[in-house]
């Protein structure tokens, strides 16, 4: 089958784009009926929509940054002394995420050599500040004004460098199993076989995981949490000490949105867990920072009936 080799040659190609050889692979997918392959293809091409989709190639960590002012000093693009925790929990605050389609990412490769920077919401960037004032040497009229997550523009080559190098590897064993020959009925009639090549081949697997809710959430209440029930909820909450007004900045937005997925909760109550884990850090809130984001994962999954 010519698009085999036709896809392979432009892969070996450096400077060539990433979009052509996709679009073809998307051709190949489509015509053979795989549709996990088609699904991936049109996920490099288009960007990925869900946090859960994303491949761990296009996952990685930086350093906390932000402009602030510090009684008289004003201080830019500088690394922010936040305290080290869990290592989790530490992998959380300073993940960086890159969902854009191939196309976007190359030409932010070309536009981009020193660094690139996630920034915080005013609401994670009131959380850092507060805690930078309790923890770290500041003056009176302290004010955090911006802060993000920065990595190396590297980090752009290095998810180019790996669909290219997994996509080539596919095309190669394909080419090893089927030979540059197979006609199209071949490789129709093996898409078993063809979708274990590309397990074996094309890092797919994302986590998706916005808090820790695995062991070491120590959590407990008493009342079953039925989908949809505040009140037992609300208890819940209480009984993990959770103040009452917190608990009530919850629950006056948890049902004004529905989870992104089985994983990932909306952004009114991802900020409200961010919020918590903040005071988790100051000791506002009476809880391990390992166990925080472990206790509301769960009380949350609980409340959509998640678990």
């Amino acid at each position: 089958m010519q698009l085999i080799e036709i896809i392979t040659n432009e892969l070996t190609d450096v400077d060539l784009s990433l979009t052509s050889p996709l679009l073809k692979t998307k051709l190949l997918a489509s015509r053979i009926g795989n549709q996990e392959l088609l699904a991936w293809v049109s996920n490099e091409l288009n960007g990925y929509k869900k946090q859960s989709d994303l491949p761990d190639y296009r996952k990685t960590t930086g350093e906390i940054v932000g402009d602030y002012i510090n009684g008289t000093n004003i201080i830019n693009n500088h690394v922010l002394p936040i305290p080290s925790f869990d290592s989790s929990f530490d992998d959380q605050i300073r993940a960086f995420e890159l969902f854009d389609g191939i196309e976007p990412l190359e030409q932010m490769a070309t536009l981009y050599t020193d660094s690139l920077l996630k920034p915080f919401t005013q609401g994670q960037v009131t959380i850092f500040q507060n805690l930078l004032i309790k923890h770290v040497n500041t003056f009176g009229n302290f004010s955090l004004m911006s802060a993000g997550v920065r990595v190396p523009a590297g980090a752009l080559k290095r998810v180019l460098n790996a669909v290219r190098n997994q996509l080539l590897d596919f095309m190669i064993a394909l080419e090893t199993e089927f030979g540059l020959e197979v006609k199209i009925e071949t490789l129709q009639s093996n898409k078993q076989k063809i979708t274990t090549i590309m397990n074996t081949t094309i890092n797919t697997n994302g986590d998706g995981n916005l808090v820790n809710t695995g062991t070491g959430a120590n959590i407990t209440f008493s009342a079953t949490i039925n989908k949809g029930n505040q009140e037992a909820l609300k208890k819940a909450l209480l009984e993990n000490e959770v103040h009452v007004s917190d608990a009530e900045d919850l629950l006056a937005v948890i049902d004004t949105e529905s989870p992104l997925s089985s994983t990932e909760f909306g952004p009114k109550v991802t900020q409200w867990v961010y919020k918590m884990i903040g005071k988790a850090m100051d000791n506002s809130w009476k809880i391990g920072v390992s166990a925080a984001g472990g206790v509301l994962g769960k009380l949350i999954c609980h409340y959509y009936g998640l678990q």
